[in-house]
C-alpha cells in the first residue's frame, strides 16, 4: 500500500503559535540582534609594544578577549615578538601571565628588559594539565590583561592512549586546552598569546601549525614568523631579519608583512635594522 504522509493541524503546535514559521520567527530575531551586536561593538586591543605589528593586524594591536596564535620555525622570533607586548603590557600597569612550559623564559629576555619585566608572573608547571589548569584558576579568579602559553610543542598529556602517535595526543591535548580555556578568555576579556612551532606538511606542500586543526580554529588571529638574512660581525652572527606575516584574521584583511629586527648581542626586536659596524680608517705607513 503507498504511504501516506501524515496531516498535522495548526492544534498540534502547542504554545508555539499557528503555524511552524511564525516559531521559526522569534529565534531568528534574535540570531540577528546578536549578530548585529557583535559588528558594532568596538573592539579593544593590546598593543603588541612593536608600532609594525600594531600597524599588521588591522586593529592597533592584539584582540582582547580572542586566542591570538604566534608559530615560525625554531629560533624566528616567536617569544621575541610576545615578550615585547608583555613588556609594553606590564609598563602599563596591567597584568601579565607567562606560563613557560618548556623552563626558557630567563634565557630568551633581553639583555635589559627594564623595571617591567619584574611584573610578569611566571609560572614553570612540569606537566600539560597542570598549565591548563593554571591558566584556568587564574582566569576565573583573577584579572588578568594577558596570558600567554608557551607552547604547544611540549603540551604533551601525562598518559597517552596506546597507539597513538605522539603528535595526535599533543594535537588532542591542545584541543582539550582551547575548548577550556576560551570561554574564560572570552569572559575575562583578555589577550592570550598561544605560542606554536611550525613544520612543513609533505602533501600539500604548505606550512602547518603543530598545535593541530584546533588551534588554527580557534585562533582568531594567526602571525607567521620567519627568519631571513642573517648578518655577520667579524665572522659571527650579529642579528637576523625577522618576517612576520599576518596568515589568518578575523576583524581584519589578512596577509599583511612587516619586517623586523632581532639583535643577538641584547635580544631585542625593533623595527629599525641594527647598525653597520664603522670601518676603522687604515692608518698611514710611517715614512
Amino acid at each position: 500500500m503507498p504511504r501516506v504522509a501524515p496531516q498535522y493541524s495548526s492544534s498540534d503546535w502547542r504554545g508555539c503559535g499557528s503555524s511552524p514559521a511564525s516559531r521559526r520567527l522569534p529565534l531568528a530575531r534574535n540570531v540577528l540582534e546578536i549578530v548585529h551586536r557583535q559588528f558594532i561593538a568596538p573592539i579593544t586591543v593590546l598593543g603588541s609594544g612593536i608600532p609594525a605589528i600594531d600597524h599588521i593586524t588591522g586593529i592597533g594591536g592584539y584582540p582582547r578577549g580572542r586566542i591570538t596564535e604566534l608559530f615560525g620555525t625554531a629560533s624566528s622570533g616567536k617569544s621575541a615578538l610576545a615578550l615585547a607586548c608583555c613588556l609594553n603590557t606590564a609598563a602599563l600597569g596591567l597584568t601579565v601571565v607567562w606560563i613557560d612550559l618548556e623552563h626558557s623564559l630567563t634565557a630568551k629576555l633581553p639583555l635589559d628588559p627594564g623595571p617591567s619585566a619584574r611584573d610578569i608572573l611566571l609560572l614553570e608547571p612540569h606537566t600539560a594539565e597542570d598549565a591548563v589548569d593554571m591558566a584556568a584558576i587564574l582566569l576565573e579568579r583573577a584579572n588578568i590583561d594577558l596570558l600567554v602559553m608557551d607552547s604547544a610543542i611540549v603540551m604533551n598529556p601525562s598518559r597517552r592512549p596506546e597507539g597513538m602517535p605522539f603528535n595526535m595526543a599533543r594535537a588532542e591535548m591542545v584541543g582539550r586546552a582551547l575548548r577550556k580555556l576560551t570561554t574564560l578568555v572570552t569572559r575575562r576579556h583578555c589577550v592570550m598569546l598561544f605560542l606554536s612551532r611550525s613544520y612543513l606538511m609533505a602533501v600539500p606542500a604548505s606550512v602547518a601549525s603543530i598545535g593541530g586543526g584546533a588551534l588554527r580554529s580557534f585562533a582568531s588571529l594567526r602571525l607567521k614568523t620567519t627568519q631571513e638574512q642573517l648578518a655577520m660581525d667579524e665572522g659571527d652572527p650579529s642579528s637576523f631579519a625577522v618576517r612576520v606575516r599576518v596568515v589568518k584574521n578575523k576583524l581584519a584583511p589578512p596577509e599583511r608583512e612587516a619586517l623586523l629586527y632581532y639583535s643577538l648581542a641584547d635580544g631585542t626586536l625593533t623595527e629599525e635594522p641594527p647598525a653597520m659596524v664603522a670601518e676603522q680608517p687604515e692608518e698611514e705607513p710611517w715614512p
